[in-house]
């Protein structure tokens, strides 16, 4: 990202902080098996969500909601309590928090189980663990932090799912895919070197991402897409358009997760951020560098 400014020492920290937060995506976003499962179920075993409006077929498909439902399933099935006699896991539920943290829970149900010797373990006909996560901080310029908020994630996926049934949105939202297909970001600038695939994608960092989403919107010419705009602030710059009057925002660097692996390439990870192709300002601003100062 390259902010207007006339000092080139600004515009180097610009840079850098950015390839920060790209970094920060990066090291929360490591490969993790997908969800399984149809309707409010999870391997055929139910799930509940409490504390947003949605169900679990509304959130699930987004990476950081499936890990989660992923790792209790697998600490359960491929440690200890697989041995147990009758072992079974009854149901699942998402308590999503006010202060932005999550408590997964899991009901689970075995017989009585030797534990060795002359020992047993009693049965459990309605056991329960809860695992609460907290919302991870994201620090930034000036002491400023901004909060990964599991409700905002979950909620974010869910009204995704309901805008890309919106035959034009899901236009929009195809084109922001397509910038974060094709464009690396480039880690060279702030002077972490790294390789890039051959044949050389495209380069840049945050400018250069939303230049080329304008660009491609405009060639687009969407029917009902009107105002697209490029913003600038907190070091940061992503675009705005309005839909039917509605103002939508778009990051195509943070919807994007590019990792550098063991040889030093960069690569894509197939992890996108619904936070960043969204109506809900709320949302936009609270995950990210996105504001404006003195607004």
């Amino acid at each position: 990202m390259t902010v207007k400014s006339n000092s080139k020492n600004k515009s180097m920290k610009c840079v850098f902080l950015c390839a920060v937060l790209v970094i920060i995506n990066v090291i929360t976003s490591f490969a993790q098996e997908s969800s399984s499962g149809t309707g409010n179920t999870y391997k055929n075993i139910p799930v509940e969500v409490i504390g947003i409006p949605y169900s679990y077929q509304d959130i699930n498909g987004f990476y950081r909601i499936d890990y989660l439902i992923d790792s209790v399933y697998d600490m359960f099935y491929k440690g200890q309590y697989a041995a147990f006699i009758n072992f079974r896991i009854n149901k699942f539920i998402f308590e999503f928090k006010n202060d932005g943290s999550v408590i997964v829970s899991t009901f689970y149900s075995y017989d009585k189980t030797p534990a060795g010797g002359n020992s047993f373990y009693p049965a459990a006909d309605n056991a329960v663990h809860k695992w609460p996560v907290a919302p991870q901080y994201h620090n930034h310029l000036e002491g400023n932090c901004s909060l990964d908020r599991y409700d905002d994630l979950a909620v974010s996926q869910a009204k995704l799912k309901e805008m890309i049934n919106d035959p034009n949105l899901k236009k929009i939202y195809d084109i922001l895919y397509s910038v974060a297909l094709d464009m690396d970001y480039d880690y060279n600038r702030v002077g972490i070197r790294v390789k890039f695939v051959t044949p050389a994608p495209l380069r840049g960092v945050c400018d250069d991402y939303s230049d080329l989403l304008i660009s491609r919107l405009r060639s687009a010419n969407i029917a009902g897409v009107s105002d697209i705009t490029k913003v600038s602030g907190q070091n940061h710059a992503w675009v705005t358009l309005k839909y039917k009057g509605r103002l939508l925002y778009l990051d195509a660097t943070w919807f994007d997760t590019n990792a550098i692996d063991e040889t030093g390439t960069v690569v894509h990870t197939p992890y996108k951020d619904p936070r960043n192709f969204t109506y809900d300002n709320d949302i936009f601003t609270n995950h990210g560098r996105h504001h404006i100062p003195g607004r």
